[in-house]
């Protein structure tokens, strides 16, 4: 049989279609003998010559239908579809309709035969039309499935991973006819806790709603993987399924969101990583779409980075009439552009986009550009933000040029253009820094204060918050890539607290403050409670299926820690003094902070832009130190 499976396969591509034309055609005429006249004068004529000068005489009822049937299949392209991919459902339209006009053409060819014919026969002749039709259509969709199964005969990998499906509903069944076609994929079971599917199957697989039903599967199959099929699911219920399910220390996966579906980012067969705002209480997602953004002009610094990526995404939903998408790296310029050209296109927008090279320490490149464009609103998103790097003394005058002066050259474009607003995008780590990179970014924030103060048109504001998460230089994507080594996870210290957020709300926050913003605000987020890095590692070795262990005798992913990094804080502040103060939006604060006036500013600035042109790092760090509040070197 595999040998026959295998010669057939070998064929040509025209061979292979000419021997299904006449498996078509055979089937055709095995319906016509059986359910046309010669199967009638068989059961009532036992006289075979009588059978053969009928065969002879109604021919042409069987040839033109057949030709019908043929032609009309081959031309609309039912020949093409290979027989390994063959689906009812995806040709059900073309096998119905060739099928009707072989059983209807033969019945109008065999009508005509006669001069006159009564009612009751015409009507005989058309349920007969009918009925072969219905034969027809299925003898052609038993065969394809037979050929398939004969051809490509279904081979599952002994060592195939074993899946529980999480959701019966249309994404979980589109999922389930995906991995059966995966050898690499065993499905045990499909979990609903709905009653309505209890002990019921799809596609001969199990429907499962008692959870002790997991619990044993787990108990049977130590590496059982779950995939969550359930796209629209609130939030809250999302987390409850993932916190009992880490109970059990299952491999959990998950189909792409809702919005990720309709917006044709993903296809529902991209299994991925659970993201952080399914795991951690204080994640929350809230999309808000910009308020008056139609017919305004947008720039955007440090677009191809983390926040400012979903900035530009969650722009566009206000449909603005440009975008500048301003980015030191090609390659993050050339991915955001071309994400934000597919957006434009699926939702038929009619916005701009410019993508431009640039650095924000180029004051006459942005001098060029902001003359260039009728910018009314710029998203300042463009920072050196990894604090070893910025650490190391070899990158602190490129990191102070970029997060100071950097800022300074925007700042000072947007006044000069008479920009409407500015927001600034800050950190934590700006509140009584312990490292560089965040003395750089209070510094930054004291710049655009002071710009504010002499500013008669544009509205300066900032906007601090923490970790957000799976940005470039987060520790999820660290954590998971030493999970998927076998360990061991490593964290600073078990006791080291930080604030998360998703980059979604966060950047969602970040335009609903400008859009408030009076001019001088430091604004900040609402990020909950900090939550312990060492905890979240063990929510991620027990949600990949692995278990936590104190040492490395044992079987599982220990949890080593290296001590605190140069600079690194064991917590986290985002007030550097007073108190702060309730805004419109329940997610959003803002304080007033102390900062140098512009007049007695930019004396120092010059200051630090000749400690950088020479690589004077004990200078800048005493030019910081002496200027941020909290920083000492």
């Amino acid at each position: 049989m595999n040998l026959i499976g295998t010669k057939l396969n070998s064929l040509d591509r025209q061979y292979k279609t000419i021997l299904v034309l006449l498996n078509d055609l055979f089937l055709a005429f095995a319906c016509w003998i059986v359910f046309g006249p010669p199967m009638a004068t068989i059961i009532s004529n036992k006289n075979l010559n009588n059978l053969i000068e009928l065969l002879q005489s109604q021919m042409l009822s069987f040839i033109f239908p057949a030709i019908f049937l043929l032609s009309y299949l081959y031309f609309f392209g039912y020949y093409k579809s290979l027989i390994r991919f063959f689906d009812s459902r995806d040709s059900i339209f073309l096998c119905v309709s060739g099928s009707l006009i072989f059983g209807f053409s033969w019945a109008g060819i065999y009508i005509l035969q006669f001069d006159l014919i009564s009612t009751d026969f015409l009507s005989i002749i058309i349920l007969q039309g009918l009925l072969l039709s219905a034969v027809l259509y299925a003898f052609v969709n038993i065969s394809r499935d037979v050929a398939k199964y004969f051809l490509y005969p279904y081979e599952k990998d002994e060592n195939a991973s074993p899946v529980v499906i999480f959701g019966s509903g249309q994404s979980g069944q589109d999922l389930l006819n995906t991995l059966q076609n995966d050898s690499t994929k065993n499905v045990l079971a499909i979990f609903d806790e709905s009653s309505i599917f209890k002990n019921l199957q799809i596609n001969n697989i199990p429907i499962i709603s008692s959870f002790n039903k997991l619990v044993e599967l787990k108990s049977k199959y130590d590496n059982l993987q779950v995939f969550l099929a359930i796209p629209n699911m609130k939030t809250e219920q999302r987390r409850k399924i993932i916190s009992d399910l880490e109970t059990i220390k299952v491999a959990v996966s998950t189909v792409p969101s809702l919005s990720d579906l309709i917006s044709d980012q993903k296809k529902l067969t991209d299994l991925q990583e659970l993201s952080i705002d399914d795991i951690l209480p204080g994640a929350r997602i809230s999309n808000a779409t910009v308020l008056n953004a139609n017919k305004k002009n947008f720039f955007v610094s440090g677009a191809g980075g983390s926040i400012g990526s979903e900035i530009t995404r969650q722009l566009l939903a206000g449909n603005p009439k440009q975008i500048i998408l301003y980015e030191l790296s090609e390659y993050n310029l050339f991915k955001i552009e071309r994400e934000c050209q597919a957006i434009i296109e699926a939702k038929n927008l009619d916005c701009d986009i410019v993508p431009i090279l640039g650095d924000i320490r180029d004051q006459n490149n942005l001098k060029y550009i902001f003359e260039q464009f009728k910018i009314n609103h710029v998203y300042h998103a463009a920072a050196y933000k990894h604090v070893p790097l910025v650490e190391d003394k070899n990158n602190l005058a490129k990191s102070a040029e970029n997060n100071i002066l950097g800022t300074y050259n925007l700042g000072k474009a947007a006044i000069d253009n008479e920009v409407q607003s500015f927001v600034m995008i800050s950190t934590d780590k700006a509140v009584r820094p312990s490292n560089i990179m965040g003395a750089t970014k209070r510094f930054a924030e004291i710049i655009i204060q002071s710009l504010n103060e002499k500013s008669t048109f544009t509205r300066f504001s900032m906007v601090r918050f923490g970790n957000v998460i799976n940005s470039s230089g987060s520790v999820i994507p660290l954590f998971l890539d030493q999970i998927a080594q076998g360990g061991p996870v490593t964290v600073t210290d078990k006791e080291v607290k930080r604030y998360f957020m998703t980059i979604p709300e966060a950047s969602s926050l970040v335009l609903q403050a400008g859009e408030m913003s009076k001019g001088g605000e430091v604004f900040i987020l609402d990020m909950g409670e900090q939550v312990k890095i060492f905890d979240l590692a063990k929510k991620l070795i027990h949600l990949s299926g692995r278990n936590y262990v104190d040492n490395n005798n044992d079987d599982g992913i220990q949890i080593l820690e290296i001590g605190l990094r140069p600079g690194e804080k064991m917590y986290e502040e985002l007030l550097i003094s007073g108190s702060e103060m309730k805004t419109n939006n329940e997610k959003i604060f803002k304080a007033n902070e102390k900062f140098i006036p512009q007049d007695e500013l930019m004396p120092v600035l010059k200051d630090i832009q000749q400690c950088i042109s020479n690589y004077d790092i004990d200078g800048i760090l005493n030019i910081l130190s002496k200027n941020v509040e909290g920083f000492k070197r």
